[in-house]
């Protein structure tokens, strides 16, 4: 499988930037703190606005009411050094402000994250970040039946062209297909998914979280508590997985 996967997803050529976007801007444009500039500065390799849709380059309507701005949408690829710093380096790239679907790279490792931006009712001019999604990382060379069927999926002609809103949550609706495949094996979803696969995050943690105790634990019956508590817990895992 091809590293250059954005040059893949035949958007039409008239919508082709390929333009380097420099560290600097986001440093001189945003406002980051220490942290983050730490990160931008040592974290991040490249930055390149692959390609920027609008409907001056593809038939596609922008979608504006008041708490959404659709009219552009930009793809974006980061190449990262530290792929540990993925979701603090997502925060300062989704400063852009409009919506963008980013291609992360780390050596043959890809990541796709998408953020849902709206409005800000205070300020018009601001933009409010959503949950931001991530796929898990995809390893190009050893990409499994379901990986390689989720990045065929993500090809323009695999999304309606009704409007940019209508696009950019059809790029959202594959990402959550895709991080359910884990637990389904299909890339096929249903309305609840998204919340399902939040829930199961949350009970991930949980029983990471309890599992940590039980080893540290000395107490016999305190362990027994936390044992019959994380039975409980990947009993509840496993009737989440197979809603999905």
């Amino acid at each position: 499988m091809r590293q250059d996967l954005l040059q893949n997803l035949n958007i039409p050529s008239a919508c082709k930037i390929g333009r380097k976007l420099f560290k600097k801007q986001f440093s001189e444009n945003f406002t980051l703190n220490v942290n983050e500039k730490k990160t931008l500065t040592n974290d991040i390799e490249s930055i390149t606005l692959e390609y920027l849709l609008n409907k001056d380059n593809i038939n596609i309507a922008p979608f504006v009411d008041d708490e959404k701005d659709y009219s552009e949408i930009a793809f974006i690829q980061v190449d990262i050094l530290n792929k540990q710093k993925l979701k603090p380096l997502a925060a300062i790239i989704q400063n852009i402000p409009y919506p963008l679907i980013v291609l992360f790279r780390h050596e043959n490792l890809i990541c796709f994250n998408v953020t849902p931006k709206r409005i800000n009712k205070n300020d018009s001019t601001k933009l409010v970040l959503e949950e931001s999604l991530f796929t898990e990382w995809i390893d190009l060379q050893n990409a499994s039946r379901l990986e390689e069927e989720f990045i065929k999926s993500l090809e323009i002609q695999n999304h309606p062209f009704t409007d940019f809103h209508s696009f950019y949550n059809s790029y959202l609706d594959k990402i959550i297909a895709f991080n359910a495949s884990k637990h389904s094996g299909t890339l096929s979803i249903t309305d609840a998914s998204r919340e399902i696969l939040q829930e199961i995050q949350n009970i991930e943690a949980q029983i990471s979280e309890v599992t940590s105790k039980i080893k540290k634990e000395t107490n016999t019956r305190d362990k027994v508590n936390m044992n019959i508590e994380l039975k409980k817990l990947n009993i509840n895992l496993d009737e989440l997985k197979g809603k999905l």
